[in-house]
């Protein structure tokens, strides 16, 4: 773990932080067709970042992840990938939020866990239910709709 952001300014300072690393790795005009392929124009780890309760750090006309929209096109390409966590609870209405409709255009990878039904479609035409614990519905482009079961062992 590079950073931990429990503040605003803090997860700010962490994104531009990103957004810096991620641009030096964005393909030039001197990048061939193969090193596209390859991704070895660049090197470095690939770079996750997980944001837990999305809703609070969403804030309208305020989001710190505004910073990386423009990078999610390419994410795959350079490394980078955005995991993002919410409460089911008001998430169609949040779903028009910029960061969170760009990774709906691009058809990222989802996964929808219990939640009420009146929410409305989520993915696709997929709407909320209500789940045991860690069960859910993991969407993919290539794969559909496929019903999981999640674990979680202690440490």
């Amino acid at each position: 773990m590079l950073e931990f952001a429990a503040s605003a300014q803090t997860l700010t300072d962490t994104i531009a932080s990103v957004r810096g690393a991620m641009l030096n790795r964005l393909p030039g005009p001197d990048v061939t067709r193969e090193q596209l392929r390859n991704r070895s124009w660049w090197h470095g780890p690939e770079l996750y970042v997980l944001v837990d309760d999305y809703d609070l750090v969403a804030n309208v006309g305020n989001n710190p992840l505004s910073a990386l929209l423009d990078l999610l096109p390419q994410a795959r390409d350079i490394g980078l990938h955005l995991i993002v966590t919410r409460r089911c609870g008001g998430a169609a209405r949040g779903l028009f939020e910029p960061v969170l409709q760009r990774l709906r255009e691009l058809d990222t990878p989802g996964l929808l866990m219990s939640g009420n039904r009146e929410e409305g479609p989520l993915f696709g035409n997929l709407r909320p239910s209500a789940q045991p614990p860690g069960r859910g519905h993991l969407v993919r482009r290539g794969d559909g709709t496929q019903l999981i079961q999640l674990a979680w062992t202690e440490p």
